[in-house]
């Protein structure tokens, strides 16, 4: 009896001490958590298992681990600015490995990513409306640019495969907000004085994502009426130093990349063009040579795996000029009748123009980036940016007439053209945001900004007209002289120095795992026209209708007036104020999984209407040269409406898209009793195509297809002068007729294989492959005989370019 209780009282201290080696035994359950849309570690996620308390963080990498014993849990993953999941989980007499993907709010309300670099070793399972950089380059036309490449998605209208520019839903290239790494940067284009013709300065290999929201963006996005193309460079291989390079027929670029100490990294990335080469040959753009290069990077260091600082820089410059165009004409006959008397005439003409440009933008970037905590995140940021443009235009003219009469009289006229413009642009910014998720369904954002700004310009636009002839006083010569000056003297010289001040705030609400809402609101004040305005943002997303998810968005999106749009450069509230749009956005999405035996094959549908209210519109019109013109006064509204189809196709060896545009945007100039007519950016129909096939062995075929059914413009009516004995051009109706369709077939085909240690890849590029003639617009001049004659301005014919990319 005594030995039993023994036994009972070591039985009860045993299982005390010991209790887990009889009650429990655990199992890891572990994995990592990623990013939906571009596959990337979400380094200090949070994960909990609902009910009890027991959670934990994820590393630096994604990576993420916990013990738990048999049973049933629900595990719930949470990340700033990403839609919190739930997953349930049984763990029976075993381990588990989790792949857990979050998704972005922002791509759950009206973001797209269009671009992702997944970075080395990770797989490409990106969303379906993302390009990689690879796709980027086949979709680029000859030159790789991503700003060319979205002009394929929906919503976007450009009509032009040599330039980067490009409009959104009826609105002009002046109303996208173009960020890289928060930073603003104003024209970011090489070629900018080629008529039609420009390139982006960014580098895709240095890319790490690309966001395009084309209306009904958040509150974080300010001084923009129609979109935000927000560029995101990556950092460099922390692990191992790699580069490519990439030779073709019109330019060489390349890229290097490595580890800096144990705790940082670099990448560097060049670019040189050698179009002025490729243009001699094809002989197009009346003797252009455009030449240009960038060289752009970032370096990062980590202080500690929660906190970095990240400096990134980029310098774009160019050097533009036109083969002296000298054109002699003559000498041609004719009768005509000099005071009173008939007489023989014969007529010369000299014509020589020069043009030459050269333009630079620097921006510098550092920025610091920490997480606070678990459930805040801090990103504090200063850039400067720097923007030189020297342009140089002069032509020379003389027209002689030898008079045959009763006397041998003569005419003669010089003209003496200069145009000359010099702007430098500045701007010190320095913003801070705060990201906090207050729980694992709401989360609040904010944030703060300050921007100095200072304009200098000069121009010039003079033309001198010197006549002289002698029948009138003969044997005296009269002599008129008129000078011309073509710029008010208001605009001759500007000095604009002013600031803006900015600050938003945004609730992100995870009302259910079906409904998202994003409530929000800005605060911008631009001080040369002493301007506050006050932004409300809503968006919302629900996916509770079967297979279907519907988004809606509603905001007002202000937008201060440019450097090219202010009426005086000294501040004052009598200035020209703020455009201001409003938005109205509606869409439906629905995935199909495609029954093909491959189960990752799928169909995405999108449509999107959309309805855009202009409000202080600043009237603007565009020139045969493609540049913008501004009235400087708030004189006009508007209004754009559309609908934006959409369909993704993703297959094993097929990826494609197939987009198409119904829209009518219009403008009415306040009090001039005309009523509305179409906008420069009208264009009914737009209709893209992208499709990349890989056929096996390395070889892959990529195509990529246009129809514009034609931007309006404004025509040139010829008329009788009765008074001077000539015909003239007269303006006719505002943006009264379209140009004619636009129509483009783009191919790549090439092969990728190994060389030793490297990878490369060769390929055939053939912009307009069908050789399709393309109308910009329309130059109007005179015959010889001085009759009218309406000349097109055609884009450039079929492009071949050979290239060679070595990856090591």
């Amino acid at each position: 009896m005594k030995n039993n209780r023994f036994v009972l009282l070591f039985f009860i201290i045993f299982t005390g001490i010991f209790p887990i080696t009889l009650h429990a035994q655990t199992f890891l359950v572990s994995g990592v958590i990623r990013d939906q849309s571009t596959n990337e570690p979400l380094g200090f996620a949070n994960v909990e298992v609902l009910g009890q308390s027991i959670g934990t963080s994820a590393g630096e990498n994604g990576q993420f681990s916990l013990s738990l014993a048999n049973g049933d849990y629900q595990l719930q993953f949470s990340f700033i600015g990403y839609k919190t999941e739930t997953a349930p989980i049984t763990v029976a007499d075993g381990g588990k490995t989790l792949s857990i993907a979050l998704i972005p709010t922002g791509v759950l309300l009206q973001e797209v990513t269009v671009y992702t670099n997944p970075g080395d070793g990770e797989a490409a399972q990106v969303s379906s409306t993302s390009l990689q950089s690879e796709r980027v380059r086949e979709i680029s036309s000859i030159v790789p640019d991503v700003m060319r490449s979205i002009q394929a998605l929906p919503g976007i209208s450009a009509n032009n495969e040599f330039s980067a520019k490009f409009n959104v839903r009826g609105g002009n290239f002046d109303e996208n907000l173009v960020l890289v790494n928060g930073a603003q940067v104003y024209e970011p284009f090489h070629v900018k004085e080629a008529d039609n013709a420009s390139i982006g300065i960014f580098n895709v290999d240095l890319m790490r994502k690309v966001d395009l929201m084309t209306g009904g963006f958040s509150a974080r996005y300010g001084d923009r009426a129609s979109s935000v193309l927000n560029i995101e460079y990556r950092e460099g291989n922390r692990e191992r130093y790699t580069g490519a390079a990439t030779l073709s027929m019109t330019n060489l670029d390349g890229y290097i990349e490595g580890p800096l100490s144990s705790r940082g990294s670099f990448i560097l990335g060049l670019r040189k063009s050698y179009l002025e080469y490729v243009l001699a040959m094809l002989d197009v753009e009346d003797g252009a040579r455009p030449s240009f290069y960038d060289i752009q990077g970032v370096t990062s260091f980590y202080i500690t795996p929660k906190n970095k600082l990240l400096f990134e820089f980029i310098h774009a410059g160019d050097d533009f000029r036109i083969d002296p165009q000298i054109e002699t004409i003559g000498p041609f006959t004719g009768t005509g009748t000099v005071q009173g008397e008939p007489a023989n005439l014969t007529e010369t003409r000299y014509d020589e123009e020069n043009e030459k440009a050269r333009y630079f933008s620097n921006l510098f970037d550092l920025q610091s980036v920490n997480f606070i905590g678990k459930n805040l995140l801090l990103r504090t940021e200063v850039s400067y940016y720097d923007q030189l443009e020297e342009e140089r235009y002069h032509e020379i003219f003389n027209r002689n007439v030898a008079i045959e009469a009763s006397q041998n009289y003569f005419y003669r006229v010089d003209v003496d053209d200069i145009e000359e413009n010099d702007l430098r642009i500045k701007t010190l910014e320095m913003k801070s945001d705060i990201d906090a998720q207050i729980h694992p369904f709401h989360q609040l954002k904010a944030g703060i900004s300050y921007q100095d700004i200072r304009y200098r310009q000069d121009q010039v636009d003079r033309e001198t007209i010197v006549e002289r002839f002698d029948f009138e006083n003969y044997p005296d010569t009269t002599v008129n002289v008129i000078d011309n000056n073509y710029i008010d003297p208001a605009d001759q010289q500007i000095r604009a120095d002013s600031y803006k001040l900015a600050g938003y705030l945004e609730d992100v609400w995870q009302a259910s795992d079906k409904l998202l809402l994003s409530i929000g609101g800005r605060a911008d004040y631009f001080d040369i026209n002493r301007d506050l305005n006050i932004s409300p943002r809503i968006s919302a997303s629900y996916s509770g209708l079967g297979e279907w998810t519907v988004r809606g968005a509603w905001g007002h999106y202000y937008q201060s007036p440019i450097y090219r749009q202010i009426a005086s450069p000294v501040a004052s509230d009598t200035n020209t104020q703020a455009i201001r749009a409003t938005h109205y956005i509606l869409s439906l999405e629905r995935g199909f999984l495609l029954k093909t035996g491959n189960g990752s094959d799928n169909l995405k549908l999108r449509i999107e209407s959309y309805y855009k209210d202009y409000d202080d519109l600043i009237h603007s019109e565009i020139g045969g040269d493609g540049n913008i013109f501004y009235t400087r006064r708030n004189d006009a509204t508007g209004f754009v409406k559309g609908i934006d189809l959409h369909a993704v196709l993703s297959m094993k060896r097929f990826y494609g898209w197939l987009s198409y545009g119904l829209l009518s945007a219009k403008e009415d100039l306040i009090d001039d009793n005309r009523g509305a007519f179409p906008r420069y950016t009208d264009q009914r129909h737009t209709l893209s195509a992208v499709g990349d096939m890989q056929l096996g062995s390395g070889w892959k075929f990529n195509f990529r297809a246009f129809y514009g059914s034609g931007f309006a413009y404004t025509p040139l009516v010829p008329e009788f002068d009765t008074d001077a004995d000539r015909w003239i051009w007269e303006e006719g109706d505002i943006n009264s007729e379209h140009l004619p369709p636009y129509k483009r077939l783009d191919v790549r085909l090439s092969r990728e294989f190994a060389m030793g240690n490297a990878r490369m890849v060769a390929f055939l590029d053939v912009s307009n492959v069908l050789n399709f003639k393309n109308i910009y617009g329309y130059s109007y001049r005179f015959t010889r005989q001085g009759l009218p004659n309406r000349e097109e301005v055609e884009l450039w014919p079929i492009v071949p370019s050979l290239g060679l990319t070595v990856k090591l």
